[in-house]
């Protein structure tokens, strides 16, 4: 999903593909609600007042207007009722979740009409009660949204054969990975809604924004790791995806969450979407919409930018700089080659002080003088960058030096990448260092590893900046930036590189694809618990090359890796 071009639909096509009775399909056994018949009270909604002719049609009458016959279909979990219908002739529809014992329900009106974009399913959520006519009245009391299950992690198999992985790091965003999609294995982010029903039924539900637009929502039976669900959209073809399942997992682990020990979520938190609207409308709520604030440039654009003056190191990083570390003069007055394996580039490097070098490839006469910054995130392991001037400013080296053993590894990175002219590309290449005293090894090099997937850790860059890593497949990872109250908010995720360099230093570099196209790249050691590293990338105001530092704290993990090694050995 995360790569999938998906067309806009227009408010015919989807009316045209929903057709005149848009049913859910199901292959798990529907619950029969025929001859039952209930009026919802909603707090700050419609009443709706519902006869079940059979187990597969209802008649609805929304606030005492005429019945409307609609088709459903319901599945049971507990004693709880999930039932979903679309409304003939609309493009709208409501999921109903009520709990039989305490006559409480919660509903989710959705509908096609997205921010840019139709296909983009919205919802309201309603609390309310049902009213059996018995002279019960309102219970006064209701379903609530909830903290509790914030940092909790699952794998899940449906009755359909699909397989994901969920990652709960946010009161209000989600992320999955796709496990049993050939194309999937890459984290995707999602504005998400969680409700208590009970200690022991939680609601989950997201949509799928600037992907698919796909509406998912679930009840999760914690006891019995089991989930009922529904999910209404439009797949990458265009094809109406309406149906419901049921599923089976195991909770893969739960992470810190950092609110006060007596903020039990309730409220949803007030937070500004990117593309600037608080959450007030109907069906209006927190969404990070970077496609919609970072312009495509063109490779004239491009061009145009990287000929003018560059300063690097000159600006503020993305995370500001407060938790660098220190500048390191290691490499001041040392001369020594880098040889990258199978063809790749080798350079030679002359460093005159702590911010000035020299290089030039191998062969070269003429040396290239470059700015730039070099950190020791571990003992004599050597982390720098800068730009390649001679090629336009157009390619960035962050570089790995490992002068008690000799290997190497660069981030090779360059403006403009298979998707666009102006995201970066990298890739990481791994060798060995040619100098005096050092005796590099013939075979053995850094590696790309697992080591880290399924860690979670916090990363706290200055006063005015935290957020959380959740490394959550071996290709990508997310982070959460937190709530001025603790709680995880706004989500985004990229595909990244994991490298391994030693027990104590760990390389990640990642590409904010489908976001702002820029590079990240650190060395992290987990012993002291910082990270150095640099950001590098293109927009339209400037060439950017900044560096950063974080500390961090462990947050704990997901036993997750082992699904990766199932599917690889698939």
């Amino acid at each position: 999903m995360f790569f999938y071009e998906y067309s806009a639909l227009s408010k015919e096509d989807i009316s045209s593909k929903l057709g005149q009775h848009p049913a859910p399909r199901t292959t798990s056994p529907a619950a029969d609600l025929g001859g039952k018949a209930m009026k919802i009270v909603l707090d700050n909604g419609p009443s709706l007042d519902y006869e079940f002719k059979c187990k597969s049609n209802l008649t609805l009458s929304e606030g005492g207007e005429p019945a409307v016959e609609c088709p459903y279909a319901a599945l049971v979990i507990r004693d709880t009722i999930l039932v979903s219908h679309m409304i003939p002739g609309t493009m709208r529809g409501y999921n109903l979740i009520i709990d039989v014992k305490t006559r409480l329900a919660t509903v989710f009106e959705v509908w096609f009409c997205g921010y840019r974009d139709n296909r983009e399913v919205q919802r309201e959520i309603y609390f309310g009660y049902v009213d059996c006519c018995s002279g019960e009245g309102d219970p006064q009391k209701r379903h609530t949204f909830t903290n509790r299950v914030e940092g909790k992690g699952f794998y899940w198999k449906d009755d359909t054969g699909t397989e994901i992985l969920n990652f709960y790091p946010s009161v209000i965003y989600s992320t999955f990975v796709e496990l049993s999609d050939p194309r999937g294995g890459i984290t995707i982010s999602a504005p998400s809604d969680y409700v208590k029903l009970s200690d022991i039924l939680y609601v989950y539900s997201r949509v799928e924004c600037e992907y698919s637009g796909t509406f998912v929502l679930e009840v999760v039976d914690l006891f019995g790791v089991k989930n009922v669900g529904v999910r209404l959209g439009f797949d990458e073809h265009d094809e109406l995806d309406y149906r419901m399942y049921t599923a089976e997992g195991e909770i893969t682990g739960t992470i810190a969450s950092f609110e006060s020990m007596t903020d039990y979520g309730t409220k949803v938190p007030e937070v500004m979407s990117s593309h600037g609207e608080t959450v007030k409308s109907k069906g209006a709520r927190p969404v990070y919409r970077p496609r919609h604030l970072y312009p495509s440039m063109t490779a004239d654009e491009v061009k145009k930018k990287l000929s003018e003056e560059i300063k690097p190191f000159s600006g503020e990083s993305i995370m500001p700089g407060a938790n660098k570390m220190e500048l390191s003069d290691y490499l001041v007055g040392k001369q020594f080659t880098l040889r990258y394996d199978n063809g790749g580039p080798v350079w030679e490097y002359a460093v005159d002080s702590i911010d000035l070098l020299r290089w030039r490839k191998e062969g070269e006469s003429e040396w290239h003088t470059e700015k730039y910054e070099a950190f020791e995130p571990a003992d004599k392991l050597i982390l720098f960058c800068h730009l390649h001037s001679c090629s336009d400013n157009a390619r960035c080296p962050t570089i790995a030096i490992d002068f008690s053993n000799g290997l190497t590894t660069c981030i090779d990175a360059r403006i403009g990448s298979y998707r666009s002219d102006w995201e970066v590309g990298h890739r990481a290449i791994f060798g060995v260092v040619e100098a005096e005293g050092i005796n590099a090894p013939l075979v053995r090099r850094h590696e790309i590893t697992k080591d880290l997937v399924g860690k979670a850790y916090t990363w706290t860059y200055s006063d005015m900046m935290s957020s959380i890593h959740v490394y959550s497949s071996p290709e990508s990872y997310s982070w959460t930036i937190f709530l001025p109250n603790g709680s995880g908010g706004m989500m985004w995720s990229s595909p990244c590189i994991y490298v391994k360099l030693r027990d104590d230093a760990y390389m990640m570099s990642w590409v904010e694809e489908t976001c702002n196209g820029s590079q990240g790249t650190f060395v992290f050691n987990p012993r002291i618990m910082h990270d150095a590293g640099y950001f590098f990338g293109i927009s339209p105001e400037r060439l950017n090359l900044t560096s950063f530092g974080a500390c961090a704290r462990n947050a704990g993990c997901y036993d997750i890796a082992k699904y990766f090694e199932i599917k690889q050995r698939g």
